[in-house]
């Protein structure tokens, strides 16, 4: 294995140690679907969502408002956990099936972003940590098997509206770790914002 996949597992480690152990352990689907605020962007049945532009997968819908994430004076809603998986939850596993980590998915087809491709909607709590568990593994063993050759692939990122920049693979895993882990952050303190408004006590977690 190459020193850059190496690197990149390293990080993984401490995401998971870190941020994904908060955001996956003992979740429960009242979590999952919990409201933090009225208005919050979350995941609904089709014909159920109130925000203008969601983003339809089979009978589900994520709530989007394109204009107001356009608009840079404009703040957008707080995101339910559930919207939160969708958004980066299969996101790991996309990243592994890229061509530059031998699969046959490419960057610039938008595949691991979820404005771009038709990520999954998780409607419990089982779900979701199984698929972003799942891909977690899959991105480790893919980097696990990758060289440095495959990492320094010239590749493109994937652009809205146009072309995106170029960059390589080890930049693009970055990138997805990147989304990954903050969007982890968030969804951990969701979960000890819902523990504190009176909600289910989360069950465990990592010392």
């Amino acid at each position: 294995m190459g020193r850059r996949g190496d690197a990149l597992r390293e990080v993984m480690l401490f995401i998971e140690m870190f941020t994904l152990s908060r955001a996956w352990t003992d979740l429960t689907d009242d979590e999952l679907l919990w409201e933090p605020m009225p208005g919050s962007w979350g995941i609904h049945p089709v014909g159920q969502t109130e925000s203008p532009t969601p983003f339809v997968i089979g009978d589900w819908a994520a709530d989007m408002d394109s204009d107001l994430a356009l608009d840079p004076d404009r703040f957008e809603p707080l995101t339910t956990i559930g919207w939160l998986f969708w958004h980066c939850g299969s996101m790991a596993g996309r990243t592994a099936e890229l061509d530059f980590l031998g699969g046959e998915r490419t960057t610039d087809s938008g595949w691991t972003s979820p404005y771009l491709a038709g990520h999954p909607i998780f409607t419990s709590a089982v779900e979701a940590v199984t698929a972003m568990q799942d891909g977690w593994r899959a991105l480790d063993a893919a980097l696990r098997a990758a060289t440095d050759e495959q990492l320094e692939r010239p590749i493109r990122f994937p652009g809205y509206g146009g072309p995106g920049p170029e960059g390589n693979g080890a930049q693009v895993v970055a990138s997805c770790l990147n989304e990954i882990s903050h969007h982890g952050t968030q969804i951990g303190v969701l979960r000890d914002l819902y523990r504190l408004r009176g909600g289910t006590p989360i069950k465990r977690l990592v010392d």
